[in-house]
């Protein structure tokens, strides 16, 4: 990814206007969010009472470490973003666990130099941020997570995917417009056509740098890095919970 494309994602989420309404924002785009995090914290094999070492790439406004310190009542996180008022807005959300979460600001290309002397972690975790690389990038990023995890270490991630039929594609996009449409209606107090909705989500693709992969190629890029394992643990559509094991 050249600098300024690299920049442009950043500013993308580095918006006062987009971090006040993320989190209905999401609700409205991935109503799946909430399940797909409790699914993260149900497929890791961890005693809950354990002190846990997490690295949240993409951390955003907390939801997910939020959740995962739900679960894990010992755990401690990295929580990592390239957004700056993206992590204020998770100290608020995390304001009473802020002694157990170390904010880390850099981008994930640049991760493995911010976070050198990163390791021996036990789960690294993401939802809804890795999308925004290319695949090389995603190569890069699966070695050092492969680097800095534990023996049997885990990543899970939730994510948006391409799908491998066009037909599919089309099909789930549809869907996903006319669930869009839905929520609008019912959470904002909005009436959007599909073709407005289409219009706009195409938009925020190309604004926000989304760079969709097929979920094949993604497990492909971590079995490659050196996971022993790679899998598909749940799927709806284009949005799926997926992860390794080294």
């Amino acid at each position: 990814m050249g600098k300024n494309t690299l920049r442009e994602t950043v500013y993308a989420f580095n918006n006062t206007n987009t971090v006040e309404t993320y989190d209905i924002d999401m609700d409205v785009w991935h109503p799946n969010r909430i399940k797909m995090a409790s699914i993260v914290c149900e497929i890791l094999p961890f005693d809950r009472a354990e002190n846990l070492r997490f690295l949240d790439l993409g951390v955003g406004t907390g939801y997910l470490s939020h959740k995962i310190i739900e679960i894990f009542p010992n755990a401690t996180i990295v929580a990592v973003d390239a957004a700056e008022l993206m992590i204020d807005k998770a100290k608020l959300r995390l304001k009473n666990h802020l002694e157990q979460v170390t904010f880390q600001l850099s981008t994930f290309q640049e991760l493995p130099n911010t976070m050198k002397d990163l390791s021996h972690i036990d789960a690294v975790v993401s939802s809804f941020a890795l999308h925004h690389l290319y695949k090389e990038e995603k190569e890069f990023l699966f070695r050092y997570i492969h680097s800095i995890l534990k023996p049997h270490g885990w990543f899970v991630g939730c994510d948006i995917f391409k799908a491998s039929d066009a037909i599919l594609e089309a099909r789930f996009r549809r869907l996903h417009f006319q669930g869009i449409q839905e929520r609008t209606r019912n959470f904002k107090h909005q009436e959007k056509s599909l073709d407005q909705i289409s219009s706009e989500l195409s938009d925020k693709e190309k604004k926000d740098g989304d760079h969709l992969l097929f979920l094949t190629d993604d497990l492909q890029i971590i079995t490659e890095a050196g996971f022993r394992s790679a899998e598909c643990f749940w799927k709806e559509y284009r949005e799926a919970v997926y992860g390794g094991i080294k």
